[in-house]
């Protein structure tokens, strides 16, 4: 159903790591359009990755923008993530990625300071080929209201291991990419635009507007109502007297 809507993703290229894990931190709980935005404005403002890495996370917010989704933790993370690996590496083109399994890739950014088990899985898979399926808030909130998942009841990496052993590793990333379609699309936070979701008529949590409230009728529903004839007026009462009637009549000539 998902795949009706948005298609089919194409296969990712990756050709440039370190891009690729900014892209990743940046994604979390944001739209594909606001992450395009704000890759932008890093080239812009910083002459090169090395001074993003430099810099201090109150100048790094500011370019992203205060209406940034989670601005203040992506500014100290990015720096963060990007300093750890080139004290350890001393290398801003992260060749090392080539040289490790998708196990060890995928444990390595686990372990460094501040990064979310997503942005792991997110490295893993795409720079590796790893079996992986990245959750966020986004995916959590559309799986949760699926009832697929419990985001309360687990942690990010539990429910990133339950997906990765119901969806299967040739499916995940397409999964994986509807699923964060839908949540930008349709099934967003706090509210979410159910009548037009696709996946509507499955849905557990699916809710729609009482009519009179910006509900339009669509539809056969709405067919159904314009060809509908139209109702005749109730007759008068029959209970009025005969002295009522003869007044009505009276005057009257006759022919």
């Amino acid at each position: 159903m998902l795949r009706r809507r948005y298609g089919q993703p194409s296969a990712v290229a990756v050709t440039h790591p370190v891009e690729h894990a900014l892209r990743a931190i940046l994604s979390e709980e944001a739209t594909s359009e606001q992450v395009d935005q704000a890759m932008a404005r890093i080239r812009r403002h910083f002459v090169d990755l090395n001074d993003l890495r430099v810099s201090r996370p109150r100048e790094i917010r500011e370019v992203l923008g205060v209406n940034f989704p989670r601005s203040g933790q992506k500014a100290r993370v990015m720096p963060r993530l990007l300093d750890q690996v080139f004290k350890q590496f001393n290398s801003m083109v992260w060749d090392f990625l080539h040289e490790m399994g998708k196990v060890e890739a995928r444990a390595y950014f686990e372990k460094l300071e501040d990064v979310r088990p997503f942005v792991a899985a997110v490295m893993a898979r795409d720079c590796t080929g790893a079996h992986a399926f990245p959750v966020d808030g986004d995916v959590a909130r559309v799986l949760g209201r699926l009832g697929i998942l419990d985001p309360p009841s687990h942690s990010e990496t539990e429910m990133q291991a339950l997906l990765e052993r119901a969806v299967k590793a040739n499916r995940a990333y397409e999964v994986h990419w509807a699923v964060k379609h839908l949540a930008e699309d349709c099934c967003t936070a706090p509210a979410s635009g159910c009548v037009g979701c696709a996946i509507f008529k499955i849905c557990p949590s699916a809710t729609v507007p009482p009519r009179g409230k910006g509900r339009a009728k669509t539809g056969k529903a709405a067919a159904k109502k314009k060809s509908a004839p139209a109702k005749s007026k109730p007759a008068k009462s029959a209970g009025k007297s005969k002295s009522e009637g003869k007044g009505k009549g009276k005057g009257k000539k006759r022919r």
